[in-house]
């Protein structure tokens, strides 16, 4: 007997999720349950129609997504979830999508374009999903179990019926008692077919499946091909799910995104030479155009959420409400504008070109001249190579205590270091023995001098905002015509600064640890 999960609108009331559910032919007749419940309730049938849309080519059915919209029950009325209701299905159910269309059939594209890229989507299926639910009551009254009955049919818009399945779904209050029971051995009697054999096939609704991939050119396994064509896979379906929430302004969403695009560009890089060289550095340079209207992006995010914790360093009475409500507008407002640009540069060319050649590179997997090298050596062999590069890049600093701009560009350019080695280690997992004892290390100093940098940028956003106070004779919103707001600003910088001072000076002495780790 095939059985399988039932869609989850088969059941009403307070029970839970359908506990069991059947596939059964068309045409089976539901079995008399009144023998089996003192009372016995049967709704009128009830049949919703759902619009599937997907661009003319089937995008979204290729990456396993169904984009649905509710249209309401046939016959005028308002479905569950409000008529023109939208909902996402990647796999494990539908999930509604909030979605303000301003009373148009205008799709919620910020969840799917990872996909669309600028393609057209139009409805490529309707379903209607009828359902007759049966209650059954014991003699207190109460609901014992339900039965959903449940026929769903698809076409395309301007052709007549192409699919059909049908359900039968049995949910319980969870008490095994004798209805319950004596339900489901009905069901279980009428769902069995002798006439029709173990191996005959069961209405099913078939998937649109991918056009086959030529999978011969696939790198073998254990390859270097291979591995570098496995971390940049997961890395692709990590971004797939970090896109919609930037393009939904989520927080931490731009930082996560420029997480993942600087680990695919950090492990191109290391790991050079295992796919072909012009593809990789092409996608990386594609990459690197967004990753920099990110790094804005998030650059904003900091300095807003920064700014209490500059105040709570200052001393007590030195930084008042009212200033620092008005530098959190201002802050706000330069979030929401770079913010708005990233969604720019994600609804263009730019990104959609970056995801093209994303694609294509875990596709194909172009060869480079160490593509058949054995991975765990290959990998070892770059790990070892990029110790050496973070440890010229900290032996050739320049030394001193000093915290700069020169010292911190310097401090820039070893954190970046630190952190591609950390990313190539991590990539690396299981593959080799490389050392990955050291990626706590490399996290400190990522994390040290990443603070002193944010505190440097904080420190040149405050005392900029000084200056365009006192250039305007403090109508700029933040000194209100008077000395505070510049006076405010100067403390807020000043507590920054002495961050900086702090953690570089905390920065240099885990790169020397560091340092000495390396040539251990």
């Amino acid at each position: 007997m095939d059985t399988q999960n039932a869609p989850s609108d088969t059941t009403a009331g307070a029970l839970a999720e359908p506990r069991r559910s059947w596939r059964i032919p068309d045409d089976r007749r539901l079995p008399a349950l009144e023998p089996y419940a003192h009372a016995v309730e049967r709704t009128p049938p009830l049949t919703v129609r759902e619009t599937l849309w997907d661009t003319a080519g089937r995008t979204l059915a290729f990456a396993g997504v169904e984009l649905l919209r509710a249209e309401g029950p046939a016959g005028g009325g308002t479905a569950a979830g409000g008529d023109g209701a939208w909902s996402i299905d990647r796999g494990d159910g539908p999930v509604p999508l909030p979605w303000d269309s301003g009373g148009e059939p205008r799709p919620p594209r910020d969840a799917v374009e990872v996909f669309l890229r600028g393609q057209p989507l139009q409805v490529v299926r309707v379903r209607d999903t009828a359902t007759t639910l049966v209650v059954l009551r014991g003699k207190d009254g109460r609901v014992r179990a339900e039965v959903a009955d449940v026929r769903v049919d698809e076409g395309d818009p301007d052709t007549a019926l192409l699919r059909s399945a049908r359900w039968w779904a049995l949910t319980d209050d969870g008490d095994p008692g004798s209805v319950s029971r004596a339900v489901e051995r009905a069901l279980l009697d009428a769902a069995e077919d002798p006439g029709r054999g173990p191996n005959d096939p069961v209405p099913r609704l078939a998937p649109v499946r991918r056009p086959a991939v030529d999978t011969a050119r696939r790198p073998r396994p254990g390859t270097a091909a291979a591995f570098v064509r496995g971390v940049v896979a997961d890395l692709r379906a990590e971004l797939v799910t970090i896109d919609p929430r930037v393009r939904a302004d989520e927080r931490e969403a731009v930082h996560d995104l420029r997480k993942v695009l600087r680990r695919l560009r950090s492990v191109l890089a290391v790991f050079r030479g295992a796919l072909d060289r012009d593809a990789t550095e092409h996608l990386r340079g594609r990459l690197a155009e967004v990753s920099g209207v990110a790094g804005t992006a998030r650059d904003a995010e900091v300095l807003r959420d920064r700014l209490l914790r500059s105040a709570s360093r200052a001393p007590q009475g030195y930084v008042d409400a009212d200033t620092l409500d008005r530098l959190g507008a201002q802050f706000e407002d330069h979030r929401r504008t770079t913010a708005a640009e990233l969604r720019r540069v994600m609804g263009s060319a730019v990104w959609f070109a970056a995801l093209d050649a994303l694609d294509d590179l875990v596709e194909t997997a172009p060869p480079g001249p160490h593509a058949t090298d054995a991975a765990t050596v290959f990998v070892a062999k770059r790990i070892r190579r990029e110790r050496r590069r973070v440890l010229a890049l900290i032996e050739d600093s320049v030394t001193g205590a000093g915290a700069g701009d020169e010292d911190l560009a310097v401090l820039h350019g070893q954190r970046k270091g630190a952190r591609r080695l950390r990313y190539a280690l991590q990539a690396a997992g299981d593959t080799a023995d490389v050392g990955k004892r050291r990626l706590g290390r490399l996290r400190r100093v990522q994390d040290t001098l990443g603070d002193a940098l944010d505190a440097a940028h904080a420190a040149e956003a405050y005392r900029s905002a000084a200056a365009r106070d006192a250039g305007t004779g403090g109508r700029a919103g933040t000194g209100a015509g008077s000395d505070s707001g510049a006076f405010v600003l100067g403390v807020l910088a000043t507590t920054e600064r002495l961050v900086v001072e702090r953690q570089v000076a905390e920065g240099r002495r885990l790169l020397t640890g560091l340092g000495a780790a390396l040539r251990g």
